[in-house]
């Protein structure tokens, strides 16, 4: 399992505050190498580890600290800022719990969400709730290697770039992939978010 810090220059700086990542002085981050290597927030090792198992084309990719927003993390990617992603933990009003990956540049209108999914009601996931349901940073949690499962729809306009940045469990952490490879890695289904 192969972890890869980007280190282009970008004029932007940061996505989310976040706690930093440990990282070590090494040449290259591979993560389970030990004492002295890698990032090591245990969402993006989960990620990392669950992208080698599925059989992904991608890996985790670690940007430079202090990028705030989605379109600093996607100039210093090479990417359009809408093939960048964001996450959600959402919940019903009878405690069932789902994960959006959406577009960095679309607002998630939870009440357009639900009449779609025909649900009663959907409501956003505080911090607290998101960390201890998937070990991950709110806007942040990767769509793979849950402890649990949950059921995850992915945003019908990623589907429009050959490529997507993908949140890998913490501001900082991101894994590259094609739209109908994210729909099998992560198990979800295509949906519009309004």
């Amino acid at each position: 399992m192969r972890w890869t810090t980007v280190d282009r220059p970008s004029a932007a700086s940061g996505l989310l505050d976040a706690p930093p990542l440990r990282e070590h002085p090494c040449t290259e981050h591979v993560a389970g190498a030990g004492p002295g290597c890698g990032a090591e927030h245990p969402a993006v090792t989960a990620t990392a580890r669950a992208l080698e198992a599925l059989g992904a084309t991608g890996e985790v990719v670690l940007v430079p600290a202090g990028l705030r927003t989605a379109a600093a993390v996607a100039g210093h990617l090479g990417a359009p800022t809408a093939a960048v992603a964001r996450s959600a933990l959402l919940r019903t009003p009878g405690g069932e719990q789902l994960l959006v990956v959406a577009s960095a540049v679309h607002e998630l209108f939870p009440p357009v969400l639900a009449a779609v999914l025909g649900v009663p009601d959907l409501e956003v996931a505080g911090e607290v709730e998101t960390a201890r349901r998937t070990g991950s940073v709110l806007g942040s949690a990767s769509p793979v290697g849950l402890a649990e499962p949950l059921p995850t729809y992915v945003d019908v306009t990623l589907a429009l770039h050959p490529a997507v940045w993908v949140p890998a469990g913490h501001p900082r952490a991101f894994f590259r992939t094609r739209y109908d490879e994210l729909l099998r890695l992560a198990g979800a289904h295509p949906v519009e978010t309004g």
